[in-house]
């Protein structure tokens, strides 16, 4: 009878709600991502879902009783330890010991790619930019900057050394942003605990040194975005001065010019936080008349860079993404069921419905994208989408199929796709990581020339060829899925606190990381801001524990 009566005191308490939520959610992709992984569907049949359902119960209350219990251990160590949290001591911020350990530690990485990794879409946009005077779809801000060091090296004789500047450039810029962060968490938390492991994992993980150096727009708009984020939890926390709200701004119209759509991350936050902030009206102004005036400079600003440079933005373009890789699944899996007339609709609008099956990749819409006629779906939009319609209504199940195969790596944490989107071509962009350089053309080429071969080599395993996934446990630090739980445990531990300026910082950070979603594939840059921001999220948690109760 005690045990019972027990049990449902536990099962009332509001912690122990928050703690089955999370852990049903976490057990639910691993029984879901196990099966689109390795049988290629979700459910054959009725009795499949009940064996999954079995799973999901088993699962959740291991867990839920391991975290439940482990917690309860934790804090009756510290009552046992009569740990003060409310008395902080002050520490004066360390600001330039932190960046030289970050920055020297990060030199052998930068010796092992000399000059630079030009990957991703950075070589790509030099070349554009140059030769073609075109921005494409990327920010016209990042790609001349890409392309001020590389002029710089024709200038001088050396695309090399150009772009070698460039790599000292970004890797001053993202240094100095960690430092700012752990001093800020140190204030903050007075742990040193934390603050080392912050240190560490600013400069020793393996994604920090690397993208330190690579050309991609994720890395300098990561260091924004995270800075963004700590000016924006001063401003709620502190009685911020003018000239705060000022920078906070213009960090804010930094970021956005950073990285295209991502005002949307601003927009959609914008309601919650308001939500979040109803009681306090001055908050609510604060946060409201920033957002705003961040927005309205950043679209003035955006707008003149491309009357300037005489380009036009596609920001407005229709992608229809999501839709290309339903049809995909649907004309790849459901050929015989298929009537004539929907397969005449579909090489309507796709060119040609054998190819598109043929294209259809689970794990990246650009090659059934590519199949799109684009010009006939923009004069038929209504038309398009009604059909996209009529199909997923009888094919449901494949329609959420190839949406969860396409994002799976941003929310299986065992996930095994993120890391071979190219893997049809050479093996050193089959991975989590793309680690050459390529894109930008023979005339002024840039050419590799490693000064640690050995340790350029280690990495090129690591990463490209996937080895890191032999490491057990350890190898989930490096999946992107496993950020986007700490970003939901983050949001879930603010509200569950009712810690209303934690909860505004956990909305900009997991709305961003929701936008991810619509990407064309799920790949370690895009979530790369959420990454950076682990620490942040960990220290505004420490800081808000006062009572020594978790």
């Amino acid at each position: 009878m005690k045990f019972l009566n027990k049990t449902k005191e536990i099962i009332k308490e509001r912690k122990f709600k928050f703690i089955c939520f999370f852990w049903i959610l976490i057990s639910v992709q691993f029984v879901v991502g196990y099966n689109l992984q390795e049988k290629g569907y979700l459910l054959k049949n009725v009795s499949d879902f009940f064996v999954d359902l079995l799973k999901i119960i088993i699962l959740s209350i291991t867990f839920i009783i391991i975290h439940y219990y482990v917690l309860k251990i934790i804090n009756k160590k510290r009552k046992k330890e009569n740990i003060e949290i409310n008395k902080l001591k002050e520490h004066k911020s360390k600001f330039w010991k932190y960046f030289l350990i970050i920055f020297i530690c990060w030199i052998p990485t930068l010796l092992a790619f000399y000059p630079s990794i030009v990957s991703y879409d950075g070589g790509y946009q030099i070349k554009n930019y140059i030769f073609y005077n075109n921005f494409d779809h990327h920010p016209i801000l990042i790609t001349r900057l890409y392309s001020m060091f590389y002029i710089l090296g024709i200038n001088i004789g050396s695309v090399n050394t150009g772009m070698f500047l460039f790599s000292i450039f970004q890797m001053t810029f993202m240094a100095a942003v960690f430092s700012y962060a752990v001093g800020f968490i140190e204030k903050e938390t007075n742990n040193k605990l934390l603050r080392n492991i912050s240190i560490i994992f600013y400069a020793l993980f393996p994604y920090n040194q690397l993208f330190s150096m690579i050309t991609t727009k994720d890395v300098i708009f990561a260091g924004l975005f995270m800075l963004f984020n700590i000016k924006l939890y001063k401003m709620l926390s502190e009685n911020t001065k003018y000239k705060k709200i000022l920078l906070l701004i213009m960090i804010g119209v930094l970021m956005l010019l950073s990285r295209n759509n991502v005002i949307y991350t601003l927009i959609v936050s914008l309601p919650f936080l308001l939500l979040v902030l109803r009681k306090d009206k001055f908050k609510i102004i604060k946060v409201l008349s920033t957002f705003l005036i961040i927005i309205v400079i950043y679209k003035t600003t955006n707008n003149c860079l491309y009357n300037f440079t005489s380009s036009v933005s596609d920001e407005g373009n229709l992608r229809v993404t999501a839709f290309s890789q339903a049809i995909g699944r649907v004309a790849r899996d459901k050929k015989e069921q298929l009537t004539e007339e929907e397969k005449e609709k579909i090489s309507h609008y796709f060119y040609d419905y054998n190819r598109l099956a043929k294209s259809y990749k689970t794990n990246i819409a650009d090659n059934s994208l590519n199949t799109t006629d684009g010009k006939t779906i923009n004069k038929n939009k209504k038309e398009f989408f009604e059909f996209v319609f009529e199909l997923g209504k009888k094919y449901p199940i494949i329609y959420v199929e190839s949406f969860l195969d396409t994002t799976r790596g941003f929310w299986y944490i065992c996930d095994n796709s993120f890391n071979s989107i190219w893997s049809d071509v050479a093996y050193e962009k089959a991975g989590a990581l793309e680690l050459y350089t390529y894109g930008v053309g023979t005339k002024y080429a840039i050419t590799e020339e490693s000064k640690l071969p050995g340790l350029k080599q280690f990495y090129k395993d690591m990463f490209c060829k996937n080895y890191y996934q032999n490491i057990p446990v350890i190898y989930i630090i490096f999946q992107p899925a496993t950020y986007f739980y700490l970003a939901i445990a983050f949001l879930l531990y603010a509200i569950y606190k009712k810690d209303k300026n934690n909860m505004c910082i956990a909305i900009c950070i997991f709305v961003f990381f929701a936008s991810c979603y619509i990407a064309n594939c799920s790949i370690v840059r895009y979530i790369y801001p959420v990454i950076v921001c682990t620490p942040l999220m960990a220290g505004l948690s420490i800081k808000r524990n006062k009572e020594g109760e978790v």
